[in-house]
């Protein structure tokens, strides 16, 4: 690849990476507002704000490995802005993944109803036990990002690009990348199965709840409408997940990576493209965050009018005293 072409291929990528960080901060925003206006947030709102969070930190190590790679010739863990940005990748993966599985599973337990006792404390301690899960989950997430911090950082050839390319890493040559890598596996699968539980018995759960409502009345509820909202929402996630698990880890299972220039730039705008569908499903998929950006624009629109005429006053309360002395 010519300069000019990896320029505007950053470019690009730049793009990408500016509208979903755009649509992130529009989610976090919302909810922080809504947070701070003196209500409370559910575990669900919750873990999409740090869905959006974590997809921030993806896209942004991401594409800045990129431009390194592309534009300054650095292979991964050639130094320690290298490294850090490996770590971060990592850690904003595993987060993503898990964050996401605990959403499917939090609105699956949500959204069906059983008559099982067990189920029914389930549904009265899901946030409890989605936390316990999520700090369960940290033990999990440390070594794998340790080990893409040191991956290859002791090669002495691993330091610029030769050939528009870098020397294959060996996950595996580490007892840490051996601890991790066993954990990356099990991580991906518990996290997709998770996932394509949820969202199966949700879309089997739905489709017999609508099918009974349509014998009583042919319109669909505006309640039935939220929840097919929902399961649309947390099925594309985990299809998104797939994605990006068959796509983007497909090195890791084999073993070694040859970071050439093409290889990354695809994976970049893979990764960047991702992480904006994510975005674009959150807020397509939350109705409730609409509600809150059009409280947020209201409630400012009323604090700036306040505030004029607050000015308004002083400046007349200033005039008739001016007037007073005058006098």
């Amino acid at each position: 690849m010519n300069f000019m072409a990896t320029l505007t291929a950053v470019i690009a990528s730049g793009l990408l990476v500016a509208l979903g960080l755009a649509g992130n901060l529009f989610i976090v925003i919302c909810n922080l507002f809504f947070r701070s206006s003196g209500q409370g947030l559910h575990l669900g709102d919750m873990l999409v704000t740090c869905i959006a969070v974590s997809t921030v930190i993806l896209d942004l190590s991401i594409y800045l490995s990129m431009t390194l790679f592309l534009l300054g010739g650095m292979c991964p863990n050639s130094n320690i802005t290298m490294q850090i940005n490996m770590f971060l990748i990592s850690a904003g993966i595993s987060l993503n993944y898990w964050f996401i599985a605990w959403l499917c599973v939090y609105y699956c337990v949500k959204i069906i109803n059983m008559s099982s006792r067990v189920f029914i404390r389930l549904q009265q301690n899901i946030s409890t036990v989605i936390c316990c899960c999520l700090a369960g989950n940290v033990p999990i997430i440390i070594p794998i990002s340790c080990a893409a911090f040191y991956m290859g950082v002791n090669d002495s050839d691993n330091s610029t690009t030769q050939n528009n390319s870098c020397p294959p890493i060996e996950f595996m040559s580490s007892a840490l990348g051996q601890v991790a890598m066993p954990l990356f596996v099990v991580q991906s699968i518990v996290a997709l199965v998770l996932m394509m539980c949820s969202c199966s018995a949700i879309i089997v759960f739905l489709c017999g709840h609508i099918r009974q409502m349509q014998l009583s009345s042919p319109e669909i509820a505006d309640s039935s409408q939220n929840l097919i909202r929902v399961a649309k929402m947390i099925t594309v996630l985990a299809l998104l997940y797939l994605f990006c698990t068959i796509a983007g880890a497909l090195p890791v299972f084999i073993g070694q990576a040859a970071f050439s220039k093409e290889y990354l730039l695809v994976v970049d705008c893979m990764f960047s493209a991702a992480c904006l569908g994510i975005t674009v499903t959150l807020i397509a998929g939350n109705s409730s965050l609409r509600q809150k950006a059009s409280a947020c624009t209201t409630q400012c629109s009323q604090q700036t009018w306040n505030f004029k005429e607050r000015g308004r006053c002083l400046i007349f309360e200033k005039r008739c005293s001016d007037e007073v002395i005058f006098v």
